[in-house]
């Protein structure tokens, strides 16, 4: 966790721009529609955006009447989701700032949120991922919906024998365990990638029903950023990727996987 904390709040001030392309803002607007149906029909109501980074789908369950925690173990990228928020929290909605993974969300009341996200693969980032299904389970209301997003297994492999690592591809294939490459060695951390059948396991162990899984992203890669420059090209690949995402033989192509569940 420390170096997690290390790396994210040396990056905070810079990571808006480092995700400021073509590439990420359709990955980000392909996950928010598969999340947005899923938000409370009720509202205001009580939302959070657990792993928050700099906050941007936090703003946007603001934007969308949610009162809204947000989550993160480190404090640079909590005081870049502040700043983001301010301008939505004028409007009267409540803002909650925790600095803390989704391993130990003790500030978070039982049972008090009626929505939660983890983009950004906060699970994946988790030592004891059972522990962080047990705590978010804890934390939502019964029958409210969790959206989050991991790393793919299918992925990860691919990416390693692609880089000539097959010792590694083959340790992420037997454990889904791998870790974060960051420039810096001491800033380098654990995470785990995930198979399919693995996590629905998991969710259903934790108290959690599957209602939806899409992959993101299946057909547009980073590669592949120009096919995204225009408006006209962009809904033609956006409505593209709608229509296969949640195909069970397309996942193995996405570098994430997007899990919509409910507590039970």
């Amino acid at each position: 966790m420390r170096s997690n904390r290390k790396y994210h709040d040396r990056i905070a001030a810079k990571y808006d721009q480092v995700y400021d392309s073509h590439y990420w803002r359709f990955y980000r607007d392909l996950s928010w529609r598969h999340l947005k149906p899923f938000l409370p029909a009720r509202r205001p109501a009580q939302g959070a955006d657990l792993g928050c980074g700099t906050g941007w789908f936090g703003v946007r369950l603001l934007r969308s009447g949610l009162h809204t925690t947000f989550l993160d173990p480190s404090g640079k990228m909590l005081e870049e989701a502040r700043k983001a928020a301010e301008a939505e929290a004028a409007r009267g909605l409540q803002c909650t700032f925790v600095q803390a993974g989704l391993e130990q969300m003790r500030e978070i009341a039982d049972g008090s949120l009626d929505f939660a996200t983890g983009q950004g693969d906060p699970l994946s980032f988790c030592e004891d991922p059972a522990q962080a299904l047990r705590e978010l389970h804890r934390v939502l209301a019964p029958g409210a919906p969790l959206v989050l997003s991991v790393d793919n297994r299918c992925a990860g492999v691919r990416a390693l024998l692609d880089e000539g690592d097959p010792g590694g591809a083959l340790e992420i294939l037997r454990t889904g365990r791998t870790q974060w490459r960051a420039d810096r060695k001491e800033e380098r951390f654990g995470m785990k990638m995930f198979d399919v059948g693995e996590l629905k396991t998991m969710f259903e162990k934790a108290g959690f029903e599957v209602c939806s899984l899409i992959g993101k992203t299946c057909l547009v890669q980073r590669k592949h950023e120009e096919l995204l420059a225009s408006s006209d090209s962009r809904t033609q690949w956006m409505l593209a990727e709608e229509r296969v995402h949640d195909k069970p033989h397309w996942l193995g192509l996405a570098s994430h996987l997007q899990f919509a569940v409910r507590r039970r």
